[in-house]
């Protein structure tokens, strides 16, 4: 399974990221910085997300 390595702050370590963000689709060679908002799933499917996560803004693209 596939999956995006992600951080909420710069100090933060690297972190494995299995879900889907709403609005925003991975171009494999850049690392991202996006604005995404959280909400909470009422009664979320037994093998999914509690949360859904959808794009606000990317704030910065780079070539990796």
């Amino acid at each position: 399974m596939k999956c995006l390595q992600v951080k909420e702050k710069e100090t933060d370590q690297w972190e494995n990221f299995y879900s889907n963000v709403e609005g925003f689709t991975y171009e494999p060679g850049f690392e991202y910085v996006l604005e995404v908002k959280t909400e909470k799933i009422e009664n979320p499917p037994m093998d999914g997300s509690s949360i859904k996560y959808t794009l606000i803004k990317q704030v910065s693209k780079t070539k990796k």
